[in-house]
């Protein structure tokens, strides 16, 4: 289930750079980073499940960090 997820949230996050990137609409980069944090921090919770702690942690903090980053540019930016 985790796999599927990191899947989605990676292919979205794929599909929405490319799209600003081409129709350089750049009032979206929020939601990039929200899916590209989702993405990492789906990554460290299966490595954390695969007896990779320190990697885990350290890709679930970083999801972490950017989660906050996207929810701030939420509330400031728009």
């Amino acid at each position: 289930m985790l796999r599927i997820l990191g899947n989605v949230f990676s292919l979205a996050s794929f599909v929405l750079a490319t799209y600003l990137l081409v129709m350089q609409e750049y009032k979206w980069i929020e939601l990039i980073i929200l899916t590209f944090s989702l993405s990492i921090g789906i990554m460290g919770i299966e490595e954390i499940q695969r007896d990779n702690k320190g990697r885990g942690w350290l890709l679930l903090l970083t999801g972490l960090l950017c989660l906050y980053s996207s929810i701030q540019g939420f509330l400031f930016f728009h």
